[in-house]
């Protein structure tokens, strides 16, 4: 009797699991169509939507180098998605949806089909994956590729009698990269692969004609999107010019990279680990996610004593090469202030623990983890529907439009970046951007009938070099937005320049 009782508690268990994973799945997905940003909200989000009607890199229209994939979905969508902006999240949204399936088949292959797809659900509800799932920008298409990619390592790393099927993952980093260049780290996971074969070779001259067959095909597969780039462009003249003016400007001085910097390393390490990867990437901003979470870790290193090396097979050794090098390359060449730069670290930082503590956990901890697993679904759940609804109110750039759209006199306003969406929303008052105090200055006895105002990272900026701005400006007001989703631009102020 008793264990009948046990049986039916066991089933009725897995039938709730079940029934969670799949309506999270379900209702996430919805809210991420209907939630969907129509107006972008910064520099890089007006550089997509206006690539759908004229792709021009020189026009920065995207900017380089180009995330042609990217733009080709949002193109493909637009035919039935009027809204450009809306176009792109859409792909977004189908693209970061269609991993759940290689996401599946990852976790099945240790565990059972219900926590298979439990884990798929808690993957898919993280809060700030769904935050940038709805945004015209290619970052969440790049994730749900990347779990595609990672999936066909795996599949290709167990195949080892097959050569034909390492054309998977080389086809899968094509498409890859050519939606987001800058996960070009995880390109390791394909050489890794390559070197991984060489047990299966007597000599090294097949092991070498290998290799050579193989790097050959995988740059075909790039040079698809690069030489369409390069024709678009007006050659590979013309490309390289591109190219090399956007990594000298990157990396040397507005990409927020190390070099062009001046943050202390252990200032940017934090910055990186706990609030990108930690406090916005994993928690999503959430006390609750972050205890949960938490909790998660501390269950997993107390559980790493059951595993000795020998027992890490080479995948598992790839995909943790994958993750330090990304983690890296986020700490070393990208931009520490905007978050969406670490993306795929939170997922497979959760993806690792969660198979893990799954795996090992035995009688009672087993089904604390289980139940942990749903509630964390449930709470990563609500805090996505909240985030999401946080999306449909004026970002402080829009809020900042409007109002000085309702000025009926004659005005110029200085701004940095906020310049470019006030091109794309077409307002009738002038603005420009400008960046150096001598030039301000030159300009403003040209608007002698009209009110000047400046925003507060001009006038910042102005300070930097020294002017003595303050003594000539008032605040005119202040607009505020989420910082999850405008990290940089989420707080402006208004200032007017009195002569």
């Amino acid at each position: 009797m008793m264990n009948m009782k046990k049986l039916s508690l066991n089933a009725l268990f897995k039938t709730l699991i079940l029934l969670v994973s799949i309506t999270s799945i379900v209702l996430i997905s919805l809210w991420r169509f209907h939630y969907a940003i129509d107006l972008p909200r910064s520099w890089d989000q007006v550089d997509f939507a206006l690539a759908l009607s004229r792709f021009d890199l020189y026009a920065m229209q995207p900017h380089f180098p180009g995330y042609p994939y990217f733009v080709l979905g949002g193109m493909v969508i637009h035919k039935w998605i009027g809204n450009p902006s809306l176009a792109l999240s859409t792909f977004n949204s189908l693209i970061l949806l269609s991993s759940s399936i290689p996401l599946y088949f990852l976790s099945r292959n240790i565990l059972s089909k219900t926590i298979s797809l439990l884990i798929v659900g808690v993957l898919q509800s993280m809060v700030f994956l769904n935050v940038m799932s709805i945004q015209p920008m290619s970052e969440a298409a790049a994730v749900g590729i990347l779990w595609w990619y990672i999936w066909g390592l795996h599949v290709a790393f167990q195949r080892k009698a097959s050569s034909f099927v390492l054309l998977l993952p080389s086809f899968l980093l094509s498409i890859l990269l050519g939606i987001r260049l800058s996960y070009l780290p995880f390109g390791i996971g394909f050489i890794l692969l390559l070197i991984s074969r060489r047990s299966s070779y007597t000599s090294n001259k097949t092991y070498a004609l290998f290799i050579s067959v193989h790097l050959f095909i995988a740059i075909c597969f790039q040079l698809i999107w690069v030489v369409g780039l390069a024709a678009s462009e007006g050659g590979i003249t013309a490309f390289l010019e591109l190219a090399l003016g956007f990594s000298s400007g990157h990396f040397q001085e507005w990409g927020g990279s190390a070099v062009s910097t001046t943050s202390p390393l252990w200032i940017r390490s934090y910055e990186l680990v706990v609030t990108n990867i930690g406090w916005v990437g994993l928690a999503g901003q959430r006390l609750y996610i972050a205890a949960m979470i938490t909790i998660m870790i501390i269950g997993f290193i107390l559980l790493l004593n059951k595993v000795s090396r020998q027992s890490i097979t080479p995948f598992q050794w790839t995909y943790g090469i994958m993750f330090a090098l990304y983690f890296l390359w986020a700490l070393f060449a990208q931009n520490i202030d905007k978050p969406r730069h670490i993306l795929p670290l939170p997922g497979m930082v959760l993806f690792a623990v969660l198979l893990f503590t799954t795996k090992y956990s035995e009688g009672f901890r087993a089904h604390l983890v289980k139940l942990g697993l749903v509630m964390l679904l449930l709470f990563q759940s609500f805090g996505t529907f909240t985030m999401m609804r946080e999306a449909q109110h004026p970002t402080a750039v829009h809020q900042l439009s409007s109002f000085l759209s309702e000025i009926e006199e004659p005005i110029m306003v200085y701004t940095w970046e906020e310049t470019r969406v006030m091109d794309y929303l077409d307002v009738h008052y002038e603005h420009d951007r400008v960046f150096t105090y001598e030039t301000f200055l030159s300009e403003i006895p040209y608007y002698d009938e009209r009110r000047i105002f400046l925003t507060d990272r001009v006038v910042k900026g102005f300070e930097q070099q020294g002017a003595p701005i303050r003594k000539s400006v008032t605040k005119v007001g202040a607009y505020y937005s989420d910082k999850m989703y405008d990290p940089v631009y989420h707080e402006i102020v208004l200032y007017e320049y009195k002569r």
